[in-house]
């Protein structure tokens, strides 16, 4: 299926976005991401300090992009999922990621600019041009209702027809358990869910923290299994902190890296 033109520029116009997956038992995933477009597919370039989550996102039987957050958005953005199976194009020497997906993804996640944002810091950083780019061969789009202002959360539920994604609000907590509301009033699923919601500090997204709470979803109803320790933005970071995340990235991006050359 063809994403149409309202669709591809949505995707553009969003700085982030939420990917959700069922993975190969069943149980659902979410996790925040920068949306991209590949070939006009919507797609996400892991770095490879996450080569362990792409690969498992890529071997899922099906997989959705949302755009729902209305943040730092242009003005042809619209919420949106886009879902269909995924596929990896691992991308080792960072060729694919620097001729057709940099530009996006410097203009979308600010911290990138401080890696990659010259051809001086791309050698510098070369570790972070290597990418496990994940794209979803779309079969399906649907709309959702708005987080706006970053409110609601999105839900992910692998219900007895696949995937079911949509975005809501938390009518109340108790007793371990959660009432939810779609905000564009479309019908519950029901089987094994995920909540993600997540927050960012705007416009740098140098903190971007996210939250899941597990559970089992029964006519709107979610039953809470596993339930996140906090669900607001982490505190700002000291210098000394900023850079030991960049070591730890560098370090971490380096070593898989030299996994996947002695395979």
């Amino acid at each position: 299926m063809d994403v149409d033109a309202d669709t591809r520029r949505a995707i553009q116009a969003a700085t982030v976005g939420e990917l959700a997956w069922i993975d190969p038992a069943g149980r659902p995933h979410a996790r925040p991401v920068t949306p991209l477009l590949l070939t006009d597919k919507p797609a996400v370039a892991f770095p490879y300090a996450q080569a362990s989550l792409a690969r498992r996102v890529a071997a899922a039987p099906v997989a959705a992009l949302v755009v729902s957050d209305d943040r730092l958005t242009g003005r042809s953005w619209h919420p949106a999922v886009l879902a269909g199976p995924p596929r990896l194009i691992e991308d080792r020497d960072g060729a694919e990621f620097s001729e057709r997906l940099l530009t996006q993804e410097l203009r979308k996640y600010p911290p990138a600019r401080a890696l990659i944002d010259s051809p001086l810091l791309r050698r510098e950083h070369w570790w972070y041009l290597p990418r496990l780019i994940v794209v979803l061969d779309v079969v399906s789009a649907t709309s959702v209702g708005a987080r706006a202002g970053g409110s609601g959360e999105v839900l992910a539920v692998a219900g007895d027809h696949g995937l079911h994604v949509d975005t809501v609000n938390r009518d109340g907590d108790g007793n371990g358990t959660i009432r939810l509301t779609s905000l564009a009033d479309h019908p519950p699923a029901t089987g094994p869910a995920v909540l993600l919601g997540h927050d960012f500090s705007a416009p740098d997204l140098e903190r971007w923290t996210h939250w899941i709470t597990r559970g089992r979803l029964t006519e709107g109803q979610l039953s809470v299994e596993q339930a996140p320790a906090r669900t607001a933005l982490a505190p700002p970071l000291s210098l000394w902190q900023r850079l030991t995340r960049q070591r730890r990235l560098a370090r971490q991006c380096r070593q898989a890296i030299d996994d996947v050359a002695v395979r």
